[in-house]
């Protein structure tokens, strides 16, 4: 009696296939990451190479900025203009940016200016005093919330007791999917 199920052959080739696509899945093999922990509660980022990557130096007293190139044990290299190579003792500050806060400050200030101008060349047409309250009224609320806005998109963490960079060997998948 012959078996009606699928060939050996077939289930030898499909395990293969499968195995292949998992072997070169960059998902499935470790990744060497940076993770930027907060100790004694849950805050931790998690940054792979090609990430940006903002820090500021000890020794000398110098803002990077970059996109993390090769992460190591001992050190890691972000690619500026030239490969920059930085020791993890020698990091004092980690910079973060947060997109949506930067971009609503942008859209603040350009809506404060274009509001501005609008109004400046409304009464430059009617022949009226220029400055005027209702200028004020309408343009330096936008004006104050783009500035407090920008102000607030970028934390800095210091790295010591409350903040450890640690080096990761193995795959990582935070919540946020990325």
């Amino acid at each position: 009696m012959q078996f009606a199920g699928p060939s050996t052959g077939f289930l030898m080739k499909s395990i293969v296939f499968l195995s292949v696509i998992m072997f070169f899945c960059t998902d499935v093999l470790p990744q060497k990451t940076l993770l930027l922990e907060k100790i004694g509660a849950k805050r931790k980022f998690f940054f792979h190479e090609e990430d940006k990557f903002m820090l500021r130096t000890s020794k000398p007293d110098t803002f990077l900025i970059g996109r993390l190139w090769d992460i190591s044990e001992k050190n890691i290299t972000l690619q500026t203009y030239i490969p920059i190579t930085i020791k993890y003792d020698n990091i004092r500050f980690v910079y973060k940016d947060y997109r949506f806060a930067k971009k609503v400050g942008f859209y603040c200030l350009i809506f404060s200016g274009v509001t501005f101008t609008v109004i400046t060349i409304n009464h430059l047409v009617n022949n009226e005093q220029v400055f005027t309250p209702d200028m004020a009224y309408l343009t330096l609320p936008f004006l104050g919330a783009g500035i407090l806005s920008l102000s607030l998109s970028r934390e800095r963490m210091k790295i010591g007791l409350k903040w450890k960079l640690k080096f990761l060997d193995m795959p990582v998948f935070p919540l946020d999917g990325r």
